[in-house]
C-alpha cells in the first residue's frame, strides 16, 4: 500500500516536469515551490504510516482519501506559478482544498490513535498525540482559511501563497519536536529509512523516464556520436547519484534526533537529485540546439558560396530544408513556411551568390534572405524539442531562440548548484550516520567530496564571465565534468573502504558491528557478563564475547575482507565456531548454519529484523544438539 501510494508522488513529478520545462526563473521557482508542497505532504504522511498504519479497511479508505488529495495536486501542478504577475486564483484555490483534504485525513487517523491508546491506558501519550492532532487540525483550519481568499472575484496578497509554506516547515519541527521529546513516538525501529530510500529510488527513477524521453528528441534524425555520448553520461549520473547514496547508507539505529534530521535532509537531497537530473537532461538538448544551429549556418554558407543561381540554388537550399523536417511537427509548422518563402525569393533573385558577391559577404552582412532562413532554422530547432516556453514571453514576440539563450545561464547555474547542494547533502549524510569513532575512510571520504564541492563552485564562478560560458556551452564538456567529479568521489570511497578494512584484518581487532546488540541489556536486570552460558527451562543459551572475534579463524578473516572490501560500512559480524549469539543481520536457525552466514548486502535498507520466536531473553539463540 506504501509503494502504491508512492507511486502517486511520482506520478505529480513526473506531470509538472511534463508541464513546467525550467526556461525561466519563474518556472525554476515554481518547480522548486511545488515539489516543496509535494514533498511535506508525503513526507507527513509517511511519518504516520511508518509508527502506526496496518492493512485493514480503515487504512485502505484513509489512503484512498491521500490518492485524491495526490490527484488534486497532479490538477493543480500543470498550471502552478505562484510568482507569476497575475493569481491564478482557481488554481490555488483547488490546492488549498486539497490540503485541507490531507490535513485533515491525518487530523481524523491522529484521532483514531489517540482513541485507542486513550483504551490502551496509555497515559503518557495522551498530550503528545493530543499536540498532534492540534497541529493538523490548525493547519486545515488555516489552509481552508485561505480558500475565501483565492475566489474568482477577489484579488489576494501577492505573497499570500507563503503562508503554506510556513505551514508545512511549522508542522514539520512540530512533529520531530515530539518525536524527539517523547521517545515513545520515536521512529525508532520503525521502517522510515526504507521509505525515505525508495523515494529517493523514485526520484532517480523520474530521471530514468526523463532520459527515454530526451533520446527520442535528439535522436530523431539517427543515431548521433556526441548525443549517444552525453545520453551515457547522464545514465551514468544516475548511476553514480544512486551509488553515493546507497554505497553509505544506514543499517542501524545511529541516534533518535540524528535521525529525524537525516530524514528532513532529504528534501534538498532529493530536490537536488531532480535538479541534477533535469539538469543533465537540459544541457544535452542545448548541446543539441547550438549544434544544429552552428551546422545550418555553416551549410547555408556553403550552399552560396558553391555559387549556384536560379533553379539549382532553390533546389540546394529545398534540399537543406528538408534535414530539418519542420513540416512534421506543428510547434515548427510555420518555420517551415517561412523558409519555403524565402528560399523562393532566393531563386528569384538572379546572381545573389555569384562569385563577386559571395565575395563581398561578411558575417554581419549576408543577404536579408539567408539571414531569415538562418533565424527560422534556430527557432525551429530549439521549439521542435517541445520545451515549454512562458507564454507571456511568446506574447511579447520573444523568439524561441531569445528565450533559450536566457535559460541556458539559469540551466548552468542551477545545475552546478544542484550539484554542489548533492554533495553538501552527503557529507551531512556522512556525518550523522557515524555511530563510532572516525576512522581514515571518514576523514577521506569528507575531504574529497569537500574537493568536488569546491569544484562545483568553481564551475559555478564561470556564469561571472559571459565568454567563457559561451564557450562552455557551445561544448560537449559540462556533463562529463560532472561524471568524473562523481567518479572520483566513488573510487575515493573504494579505495579507502579497501585500505581501512586491510589494516583492520592485519591489526586483529574485531570489526564494529553496525547495529547495537541491545539484548545484552535486557532481561536480566543487568548487564550480562559475556562468555556465559545461561539456562532457561532445561536449555542453554551461550553468549561469546567479540574481543576473540577473529582469533584461530584466518578463514573467516579473508571471507569478511573480501565482503566488507567493497563498503565503507560492513555489516560486520563474523563468527567462531560454537558461536550462537543472535544477530539482528541474519535470521540463525542453529549454530552450525552460523558458519555460512554472509553479512547483509551493501545497501540494503531497512530495520533488524525482530526476534524472531523461539529466542530466548534477551535475544539468545538455543544451542543446537
Amino acid at each position: 500500500m506504501e509503494l502504491f501510494f508512492d507511486l502517486f508522488f511520482v506520478a505529480n513529478l513526473a506531470t509538472f516536469t511534463a508541464y513546467h520545462t525550467i526556461s525561466d526563473a519563474d518556472y525554476l521557482l515554481a518547480y522548486i515551490g511545488f515539489f516543496g508542497i509535494l514533498w511535506a505532504t508525503w513526507f507527513q504522511i509517511t511519518l504516520h504510516d511508518v509508527r502506526f498504519a496496518r492493512d485493514s479497511i480503515y487504512e485502505r479508505v484513509c489512503k484512498t482519501a491521500q490518492f485524491i488529495a495526490f490527484v488534486g495536486l497532479a490538477l493543480v501542478g500543470a498550471s502552478f506559478n505562484p510568482t507569476a504577475k497575475k493569481t491564478n486564483n482557481k488554481n490555488f484555490e483547488i490546492l488549498c482544498y486539497v490540503l485541507v483534504i490531507s490535513r485533515g485525513t491525518l487530523a481524523i487517523q491522529y484521532m483514531v490513535v489517540l482513541f485507542y491508546t486513550w483504551r490502551a491506558k496509555y497515559t503518557k501519550l495522551y498530550l503528545p498525540l493530543g499536540l498532534m492532532i492540534g497541529t493538523y487540525v490548525t493547519a486545515t483550519g488555516v489552509f481552508g482559511g485561505m480558500i475565501p481568499f483565492y475566489q474568482p472575484s477577489a484579488k489576494p496578497p501577492h505573497s499570500l501563497y507563503m503562508i503554506w509554506y510556513g505551514i508545512m516547515i511549522a508542522e514539520a519541527i512540530v512533529v520531530i519536536t515530539i518525536s524527539c521529546c517523547w521517545r515513545m513516538l520515536s521512529f525508532k525501529k520503525t521502517h522510515l529509512m526504507e521509505r525515505m530510500s525508495l523515494l529517493t529510488i523514485i526520484v532517480i527513477g523520474e530521471g530514468a523516464i526523463g532520459v527515454t524521453k530526451t533520446v527520442g528528441r535528439i535522436m530523431s534524425k539517427g543515431l548521433d556520436v556526441e548525443g549517444c555520448f552525453l545520453i551515457m553520461c547522464i545514465i551514468v549520473i544516475l548511476v553514480f547519484i544512486w551509488a553515493l547514496y546507497f554505497d553509505n547508507f544506514p543499517h542501524g539505529h545511529y541516534g533518535t534526533i540524528r535521525q529525524q534530521i537525516w530524514s528532513l535532509l532529504h528534501f534538498p537531497f532529493q530536490l537536488a537529485v531532480v535538479g541534477v537530473v533535469e539538469g543533465s537532461q537540459q544541457i544535452a538538448m542545448a548541446r543539441y540546439v547550438l549544434k544544429n544551429v552552428a551546422k545550418g549556418s555553416a551549410d547555408l554558407q556553403k550552399i552560396c558560396k558553391q555559387n549556384l543561381d536560379g533553379v539549382k540554388l532553390r533546389d540546394a537550399l529545398l534540399k537543406f530544408a528538408d534535414y530539418y523536417n519542420f513540416d512534421k511537427k506543428l510547434d515548427t509548422y510555420k518555420y517551415y513556411y517561412d523558409i519555403q518563402d524565402h528560399i523562393e525569393s532566393i531563386g528569384n533573385t538572379t546572381g545573389i551568390c555569384s562569385p563577386a558577391n559571395v565575395a563581398s559577404y561578411t558575417a554581419d552582412n549576408w543577404p536579408t534572405d539567408f539571414v531569415f532562413i538562418d533565424n527560422a532554422v534556430q527557432n525551429g530547432v530549439y521549439a521542435g524539442l517541445g520545451v515549454k516556453m512562458p507564454i507571456d514571453k511568446l506574447k511579447a514576440l520573444q523568439e524561441p531562440i531569445d528565450i533559450a539563450e536566457k535559460s541556458w545561464w539559469l540551466m548552468y547555474m542551477y545545475f552546478w548548484s544542484c550539484f554542489c547542494a548533492l554533495m553538501l547533502s552527503l557529507i551531512v549524510f556522512l556525518i550523522l550516520i557515524r555511530r563510532h569513532k572516525a576512522d581514515a575512510f571518514d576523514i577521506v571520504s569528507i575531504v574529497i567530496r569537500c574537493l568536488v564541492l569546491g569544484a562545483g563552485g568553481a564551475a559555478l564562478a564561470v556564469l561571472s564571465n559571459k565568454e567563457r560560458l559561451v564557450d562552455i556551452l557551445n561544448s560537449p564538456a559540462i556533463l562529463p565534468m560532472a561524471v568524473v567529479l562523481m567518479f572520483v568521489v566513488l573510487c575515493g570511497d573504494k579505495l579507502t573502504a579497501l585500505w581501512c578494512n586491510w589494516r583492520l584484518v592485519k591489526s586483529g581487532e574485531p570489526y564494529a558491528l553496525e547495529y547495537e546488540e541491545e539484548h545484552h541489556h535486557g532481561g536480566h536486570g543487568g548487564h550480562e557478563e559475556h562468555g556465559e552460558v545461561h539456562m532457561t527451562d532445561g536449555e542453554e543459551y551461550m553468549h561469546l564475547h567479540h574481543a576473540n572475534l577473529h582469533r584461530g579463524r584466518p578463514d573467516l578473516k579473508q571471507a569478511h575482507r573480501v565482503s566488507a572490501g567493497w563498503g565503507s560500512q560492513s555489516d560486520a559480524a563474523e563468527l567462531m565456531r560454537g558461536d550462537t549469539e543472535y544477530s539482528p543481520h541474519v535470521y540463525r536457525n542453529s549454530v552450525l548454519s552460523t558458519v555460512e552466514t554472509c553479512s547483509l548486502p551493501l545497501g540494503s535498507p531497512g530495520t533488524p529484523p525482530a526476534v524472531a520466536p523461539g529466542m530466548g531473553s534477551g535475544g539468545y539463540m538455543p544451542v543446537a544438539q
